[in-house]
C-alpha cells in the first residue's frame, strides 16, 4: 500500500510496526507456554520445593500463559509472569498501531488507492475471522473423534464420560456434553474475544472500502505519470 495517504503521510510504518508487534506478540506467547511447562510449578509445590507448604489451588491462564499456586495462608507463587507484561506490551503497542493505521487510511480515502487499499484489508480480516471461527472448533476437538477422547479427565478435570461435543462456529467454541448436565468448553474465552475482535475489524474495513468505491468507483483511475518538460536548447556563443 504505498503512496501517500492524506494529511498524515504513509500508513506503511505503521502497518509495519502492527506486523512486527504482533510477531512479537506470538513468539512471547509461545515462550510463556514453554516456561510453564518447564517450571512444573504445581509438582513443585505439591513436593513443598516453593511456597509455605500444605494445601494449595493452581491457577492456570492461557492469555497470558501462566500458572499458580495459591496456598491456604494466602501466598502464592506464579511462573511465566515476566513473558506475561511483555505479551500485554506488545498486544497494546500492536493495537495502538492497527488504530492509528487506520485513522491514517480513512484520512487517504480522497486517493483512488484507497480502494486497493482496503480491498486488501477487508480480505486480510476476513480470512483471519474465518479461520479462528473455522479452524478452532475443528482443531481443539477434531470430528470423528469419540468424545470419551476430545473430552479427557486429564484436560477437563471433569472425570465423567462426555454424551457429545457441540461445536460453535461464532464465537468459536466446542462444549463437552455429559449426561448429567455438566459442560465444559474446550476452547478458552480469549479466543473468543479474538473472534469479536476480528469481526469488528471486517465491519470497519468493509465500511471504508464501501465508502472509496462510492467515491471512486469499483476501479479507480490509474494515475497517468505527466511528461517530463523537454529541456530548452541552449543558445550557442556568440549569438545573441
Amino acid at each position: 500500500m504505498p503512496g501517500k495517504q492524506g494529511p498524515f503521510g504513509s500508513a506503511n510504518g505503521l502497518w509495519a510496526a502492527f506486523g512486527l508487534a504482533g510477531c512479537a506478540a506470538v513468539l512471547t506467547w509461545m515462550l510463556g507456554w514453554l516456561v510453564v511447562g518447564v517450571s512444573e510449578l504445581d509438582e513443585r509445590c505439591a513436593h513443598g520445593m516453593v511456597g509455605p507448604g500444605g494445601s494449595f489451588r493452581v491457577e492456570r491462564s492461557g492469555f497470558p500463559p501462566g500458572v499458580r499456586c495459591v496456598f491456604a495462608d494466602g501466598s502464592t507463587v506464579s511462573a511465566g509472569d515476566f513473558p506475561g507484561w511483555v505479551l500485554w506490551a506488545c498486544v497494546v503497542v500492536a493495537a495502538a498501531c492497527a488504530v492509528l493505521a487506520g485513522v491514517v487510511e480513512f484520512a487517504g480515502l480522497g486517493q483512488a488507492r484507497a480502494v486497493v487499499r482496503f480491498g486488501i484489508l477487508a480480505i486480510v480480516a476476513s480470512v483471519v475471522l474465518a479461520v479462528l471461527c473455522a479452524c478452532v472448533p475443528l482443531v481443539m476437538a477434531p470430528p470423528g473423534r469419540e468424545p470419551l477422547s476430545t473430552c479427557s479427565a486429564f484436560g477437563t478435570g471433569v472425570y465423567e464420560k462426555a454424551s457429545e461435543v457441540r461445536r460453535a462456529v461464532f464465537p468459536p467454541q466446542a462444549t463437552c456434553v455429559y449426561p448429567s448436565g455438566t459442560t465444559h468448553e474446550l476452547v478458552p474465552a480469549w479466543w473468543g474475544r479474538m473472534a469479536w475482535a476480528a469481526l469488528v475489524v471486517v465491519l470497519v474495513t468493509l465500511f471504508g472500502l464501501v465508502r472509496a468505491v462510492r467515491r471512486h468507483g469499483l476501479r479507480p483511475p490509474v494515475p497517468v505519470p505527466e511528461p517530463e518538460p523537454e529541456p530548452e536548447p541552449e543558445s550557442e556563443p556568440g549569438r545573441s
